[in-house]
């Protein structure tokens, strides 16, 4: 499997996560029965919150592919700051929409530059700039000092993971220590474990930790399965680039939240 098609399945497992959680609850009744939440059956809340469930469980395995591919990216780029200027640049423009589409209050442009004024940088192409940005710096410091590299760098990736947090970015610190940690480990077998590791610690253990009920239900061990699901495209990773279609993944993002508020706006509109 070339890193086309690793790149495809994780924007498809994106789309059908963005997908249920734009359009809603309220736009699946509206598609589906042409009712509102109030005006909905038990049996017609329960179809639809499983049809959401299974999306969203589904488009758990997108991030950790994602992952994956800035830790190969930044192997095999022939240049780490432009890289890094293609992630800030398609974070920047996919932050408007980002807002509008997850904003937990009525989306406005107020909000928004309320939002940017408390340095809310929160959709995912900031988490893989921030990744991507502390492989960079442990390269340079490799070449500096190849024997004990991890000396100069833990302070450096500790900032980073810091900058994760305060900006509150897509999967916030978590997302850049799968990032970082995958670079680091060189086999597949390191990495798929890497990633089942880091799913299990993530969707299980980190309600514990936080103070939240530990509780075994579908919803956390399905998030978990979803998210360790991306073992299977890493292991049948063949190293070879595939389509090269650079542009078209970079654009997809920004256009498909575009697209899936157009699709929510039209739904709930009547139109």
């Amino acid at each position: 499997m070339s890193a086309f098609w690793v790149k495809m399945i994780a924007i498809v497992a994106m789309l059908l996560d963005h997908t249920a959680r734009i359009i809603g609850q309220d736009g699946f009744l509206t598609l589906f029965f042409g009712c509102s939440i109030r005006d909905a059956s038990t049996e017609m809340l329960q179809f639809t919150h499983n049809k959401l469930g299974w999306m969203e469980t589904v488009g758990r395995i997108a991030f950790p592919l994602f992952a994956f591919q800035i830790a190969v990216g930044a192997e095999k780029t022939r240049s780490m700051p432009r890289y890094l200027g293609r992630l800030l640049l398609f974070a920047l423009i996919s932050e408007p929409l980002y807002y509008m589409a997850f904003s937990i209050q009525e989306p406005s442009v107020q909000g928004f530059w309320n939002s940017l004024r408390d340095l809310n940088f929160t959709n995912v192409f900031f988490t893989l700039f921030l990744g991507a940005l502390a492989i960079y710096a442990y390269q340079l410091l490799q070449k500096r000092f190849p024997r004990r590299t991890w000396i100069p760098f833990l302070p450096v990736f500790l900032l980073v993971l810091i900058a994760a947090g305060f900006v509150n970015c897509d999967y916030g610190m978590a997302g850049v220590l799968l990032i970082v940690c995958l670079y680091l480990a060189k086999t597949k077998q390191s990495k798929m474990l890497v990633i089942a590791l880091w799913s299990v610690w993530l969707y299980l253990l980190d309600p514990a930790f936080n103070g939240r009920s530990f509780i075994w239900k579908w919803g956390n061990m399905g998030y978990a399965l979803g998210a360790a699901a991306a073992c299977v495209p890493v292991l049948l990773y063949n190293g070879q680039r595939g389509k090269s279609w650079k542009w078209f993944f970079y654009i997809f993002y920004p256009a498909h939240l575009a697209v899936l508020l157009l699709i929510r706006f039209l739904i709930l509109s009547g139109v």
